[in-house]
């Protein structure tokens, strides 16, 4: 049996359970406060991040850097494994640039660098696939190398946000920064578009928002299928718990919560609610 390993960053919020199962390594992005720097999921918690944020402290975040990387690859190397790496996109980090500036200078053809061209469970829900490949159905590494670049059509992500400021102050806001003249009046559906976030519809109320979003999903997932499902949230608890049980009752399904880390709560806020979904084809 090939002796594979898959790398991700701290970005992909899956749960521990999964992480363990599969033994999957996961590289932590950093936080910011001034001088002072944070690992995800390391050195500050989800809590202490919103807590900050709330208080009106302004963090930015970077991408682990090459010999982050390499620290990791290159055990893996000396005991014989071949490395499947995938990540956030690049369209909103330059994590990718780093994993390849360690494969670069560890001289190996072992490793393989994807971008997933989303974050969060978008991310996650790919690693669950490429380990399901991998490890439950026993597929080579050529056929799940030649399966991964697919994996990306099947997901969706759609979120709403209490203010564009957090997306806009550090950039990350992509497309949607057609939008900013007009982001008192509306609370827009954004979406990942090819790996960087634009706006989909314009909804007058976050209300209205949140029933398109279902609507969405309902269209997508009566044409497509569907196969993982969740609802993200940042440090609005109470809102999250209302809209799963909401669309629970609309899916007529079971629905996990999953809450946004430190690094991606930098750039949306505490207050967002989102649908990430995968579908079957």
């Amino acid at each position: 049996m090939e002796k594979v390993k898959i790398v991700t960053d701290s970005t992909c919020y899956l749960s521990q359970d999964v992480v363990e199962k599969y033994d999957i390594l996961v590289v932590p992005l950093t936080v910011r406060f001034g001088e002072t720097t944070f690992k995800e999921h390391v050195d500050i918690n989800d809590d202490e991040l919103y807590e900050r944020l709330r208080k009106g402290e302004l963090p930015d975040t970077t991408q682990p850097s090459p010999e982050d990387f390499a620290s990791v690859y290159k055990p893996l190397l000396d005991k014989g494994y071949s490395i499947i790496s995938i990540h956030i996109s690049i369209g909103i980090s330059g994590t990718i640039n780093s994993a390849n500036a360690a494969k670069e200078a560890l001289k190996t053809d072992k490793i393989w660098i994807f971008d997933s061209k989303f974050t969060s469970l978008g991310l996650g829900f790919q690693i669950m696939e490429i380990a399901r490949m991998l490890y439950d159905e026993g597929k080579s590494l050529k056929e799940v190398l030649n399966e991964i670049p697919n994996l990306s059509n099947h997901m969706n992500i759609f979120f709403l946000v209490g203010d564009l400021f957090y997306l806009a102050r550090l950039g990350r806001i992509g497309k949607a920064k057609a939008v900013m003249g007009t982001i008192i009046k509306i609370k827009p559906i954004l979406y990942f578009d090819n790996g960087v976030v634009n706006v989909l519809e314009q909804p007058r109320t976050m209300k209205k928002g949140k029933e398109r979003m279902i609507e969405l999903v309902k269209d997508i997932t009566a044409k497509k299928g569907l196969k993982y499902i969740t609802i993200t949230w940042g440090d609005n608890k109470e809102e999250a718990e209302e809209y799963k049980a909401l669309c629970e009752k609309e899916f007529g399904i079971k629905i996990p919560l999953t809450r946004l880390g430190p690094i991606i709560g930098t750039h949306v806020g505490p207050d967002v609610l989102s649908i990430h979904f995968y579908t079957e084809k």
